[in-house]
């Protein structure tokens, strides 16, 4: 079957946004996550959680001889040094005071022994603070200058921690690091709220590589960031790159060493320069692919001229393929970009069933930017479909290539608002619609050049993103990723919204 008269057969949800105000309203002492609904992706790690009831408790206010009972519960100190696999241990809220040890690597809280992939050790917030303002149980440490701090938690293998509030106003940190740091494999972070702090921050200065969390380590692989809110990692009164997550490798990256096989799933990134960069670094530092970002909610910040969702940065596929998909993002420049910097492959990458709203024109680094640096030699596999963006951005940005040779496939995507549907730099900065641009690139069939008539593009609103009974963008689009669960081949909408059951944003608990 030739490719436009398959991508022809394809051509047919709309998803239950919560608002932030009903979010942090929802309050429970009980999960109960199910299964993904979804084919297309492949988790590479169980997102399934059992109701959590614990079998120790830590208190704020505990002394030091408790016995771990509700009744008398550890210090959290005596907790992380105690816990065994298999242990859910409940900390109840407050303040927990660590010691900042002024390094990178060596963080003020972390459990000593390790867990396993089928028996993690977890700690868990009694109230967890992405869906709670009040309650919460703050980790912070006793650093007073940023720049000079520690992170305040650090997770090896096989730990889980839950609904814990982190501000970096209470536990600076420094470049190359985060609050959060993470080394190991079988780890899972979910329902936090990790704020960067203050406009001004004592003796601030270079913050390259900050991130509120950072991956890295020998093997950094199987690990799981859900339903965290991340907010104000921006460029604002900082000198250089702020990432809400941030990945790294080893020096001598192979498949079993490198960082990787890693989802970011219905996580609030809000005012962020960039909500992941998988950043390949150095001659043998590349991240190996296996990256999942689904699901998210993304705000760019205002205050850097290239912002935007997901950068993929010598980032290649040996470990599975790297997805893109199911994501709102409102403001910036760029949803998905890849920076060559190491020399290696940026390739198999999916970026499937995303809106991306209002975005601006920079001329720079705009809309989906693939391939950066020279197509035919470190960009290949990149499969682009049923995208919808506005704003005055292109829907494709080639500016350091002479043709879009990274491209697998790409089909059914809708751009509005802007004054060229693609630019290439090689064919000049003239204005092209999407007839020419076909016409051009022998790619792009049946995508839409008109308004996806969404309900709302306001962020916080708790109908962003969603389809109009009328928007032309309903039933347009083939499931690449069988969303749906109808086959790759049947009809969806165009956008994140392709379906009616999944949540895009950080879950309530039920």
């Amino acid at each position: 079957m030739k490719r436009k008269e398959f991508l022809k057969k394809g051509v047919t949800g709309m998803v239950g946004l919560s608002a932030m105000a009903v979010l942090l309203n929802a309050c429970a002492k009980k999960i109960d996550e199910s299964d993904d609904d979804d084919e297309g992706g492949g988790p590479r790690v169980n997102t399934r959680l059992a109701s959590l009831s614990a079998t120790h408790w830590v208190s704020a206010s505990a002394t030091g001889s408790g016995n771990g009972t509700q009744q008398d519960p550890y210090t959290l100190a005596q907790a992380l040094q105690l816990a065994q696999p298999g242990w859910r241990v409940c900390c109840g809220p407050g303040e927990y005071m660590g010691v900042n040890k002024n390094h990178p690597w060596d963080a003020s809280f972390q459990i000593l022994a390790n867990g396993t992939e089928n028996n993690p050790i977890i700690f868990f917030a009694e109230n967890y603070a992405a869906l709670n303002t009040t309650g919460r149980s703050t980790l912070r440490h006793n650093g007073t200058q940023q720049g000079y701090g520690s992170p305040v938690l650090g997770l090896d293998t096989g730990h889980h921690w839950y609904g814990f509030y982190i501000t970096e106003s209470l536990a600076p940190t420094q470049a190359d690091t985060g609050p959060i740091v993470c080394g190991g494999k079988y780890n899972r972070i979910s329902y936090f709220r990790i704020d960067r702090g203050p406009v001004s921050w004592p003796e601030a200065y270079t913050s390259n590589n900050h991130a509120a969390i950072r991956f890295e380590g020998v093997g950094c692989q199987n690990n799981l960031v859900s339903d965290c809110w991340i907010e104000n990692y921006s460029r604002e009164n900082a000198t250089r790159s702020e990432q809400g997550i941030q990945l790294f490798s080893q020096p001598g990256s192979n498949i079993t060493t490198s960082t990787g096989l890693i989802t970011i799933e219905n996580c609030f990134f809000d005012n962020v320069e960039t909500a992941l960069t998988s950043k390949g670094a150095g001659v043998d530092r590349w991240i190996l692919g296996g990256i999942i970002f689904r699901r998210n909610l993304v705000r760019g910040s205002t205050f850097w001229n290239t912002v935007g969702a997901v950068n993929f940065m010598d980032t290649s596929g040996e470990l599975g393929r790297n997805q893109v998909y199911q994501n709102i993002q409102v403001g910036g420049n760029y949803h998905v970009l890849c920076r060559n910097q190491a020399g290696y492959q940026i390739r198999d990458i999916d970026v499937i069933n995303n809106t991306l709203i209002n975005a601006t024109m920079n001329g720079e680094m705009e809309g989906i930017h693939p391939a950066y640096g020279g197509a035919g030699t470190t960009g290949s596999g990149w499969r682009t479909h049923n995208n919808i963006k506005t704003g005055t951005a292109p829907l494709f940005n080639f500016p350091k290539t002479q043709s879009d040779a990274a491209v697998q496939s790409r089909s059914h995507n809708l751009s509005f608002g802007h004054s060229r549907w693609g630019y290439v730099h090689s064919r000049g900065t003239g204005t092209q619609s999407l007839a020419e641009w076909q016409a051009a690139t022998e790619f792009d069939d049946f995508s839409l050049e008109s308004d996806p008539q969404l309900v709302s593009s306001e962020w916080g609103n708790a109908d962003l993103g969603k389809l109009q009974s009328a928007s032309p963008a309903r039933n347009a689009a083939v499931d690449i990723l069988n969303l749906n669960g109808g086959g790759t081949s049947a009809a969806c909408h165009m956008g994140a919204y392709s379906n009616d059951n999944v949540v895009i944003g950080i879950r309530p608990l039920i």
